[in-house]
């Protein structure tokens, strides 16, 4: 009985000692701050890819450039939430695939040299699945909502044109197909 007591002692001695007291818990950094933007851009991607990665914020107006708000070192960029969607979207893109977002946002051809990786481990929300340029959906559509997912980029997109369109089967698809901004989408969910 002795050692049936001292156990459940040191059991609860271990469990007032794991777990502070509420008053005691951190708090995050308040929402929108330079630091919570970190935060929410690293959330996009494994931690073995965020912690030493560039993380960019969106500027004021769709317009405007991005701004850095940490310097990587491991040729990965990650980026906050993107501000005029109604989901958390923050993206983390390898530097191939940064190329084809920098095409993407200066509606310019992208020049890939290799396969590009991105992760949304957040999920995404984007106006179409067919127009890389709408920004909202058409009246009465949904947004396409996409869920966690990886998305690779390829130089050659016509080699994309015989897998499917369809994101709302859970399965791999193409988004964009027949554009030159054609991608890979894998949900991870």
């Amino acid at each position: 009985m002795k050692r049936v007591a001292m156990l459940f002692a040191v059991v609860g001695l271990a469990a007032c000692q794991q777990a502070p007291p509420p008053e005691q818990a951190q708090a995050g950094p308040a929402m929108g701050t330079p630091e919570w933007k970190i935060q929410n851009a690293m959330s996009a991607a494994p931690e073995a890819v965020a912690k030493d990665a560039t993380i960019m914020d969106w500027g004021a107006t769709p317009d405007a450039e991005p701004t850095q708000l940490r310097a990587g070192t491991n040729r990965w960029t990650c980026f906050t939430d993107v501000p005029t969607s109604p989901g958390n979207d923050p993206m983390c893109v390898d530097q191939n695939f940064m190329a084809w977002a920098v095409a993407w946002m200066g509606h310019t051809k992208p020049d890939i040299k290799g396969v590009g990786f991105g992760y949304m481990l957040q999920g995404g929300s984007d106006a179409s699945n067919t127009d890389p340029f709408k920004m909202a959906p058409d009246a009465g559509q949904p947004w396409v909502d996409t869920g966690p997912h990886v998305m690779m980029v390829t130089p050659n997109v016509a080699s994309l044109a015989a897998l499917p369109t369809d994101h709302t089967s859970g399965a791999p698809y193409i988004m964009w197909q027949g554009t030159p901004y054609a991608h890979v989408m894998l949900p991870v969910k």
